[in-house]
């Protein structure tokens, strides 16, 4: 549970990185890193070995895994869009469809914690 706290707090900080990200932007950069939703320490735990086979089997797991995927394929996206010229194409997607996704993920982050702290998953 204190990993969701930790990832929910970190994941808040990627609209920093994300809007430097838009400034230092060149043609040709890697977001392979970025799109990875394995990479970030939250995306190590949620594939990692640290949850069982029956955590991995309940809603909440699936939609918090779905989300952050997503997450991560809409910031590589922010960053490619910069990375080709189109700067306020990216700042939209930004502060559009990334912002709300990233509100829903931390909603999904917070409901799957308060289950964990009830002991219904």
């Amino acid at each position: 549970m204190k990993d969701i706290e930790k990832a929910i707090g970190a994941h808040a900080l990627w609209m920093s990185e994300l809007r430097q990200a838009i400034l230092d932007a060149r043609p040709g950069i890697e977001v392979g890193g970025i799109r990875a939703d394995d990479q970030c320490d939250f995306g190590q735990w949620l594939y990692g070995s640290r949850l069982s086979a029956a955590d991995r089997m309940t809603e909440s797991y699936q939609e918090v895994r779905r989300l952050h995927a997503e997450f991560h394929d809409l910031a590589a996206l922010v960053v490619e869009r910069a990375a080709a010229g189109r700067i306020v194409d990216a700042y939209a997607l930004l502060y559009d469809e990334y912002v709300t996704m990233s509100g829903r993920l931390a909603l999904a982050m917070r409901a799957w914690q308060q289950r964990l702290l009830q002991g219904l998953e």
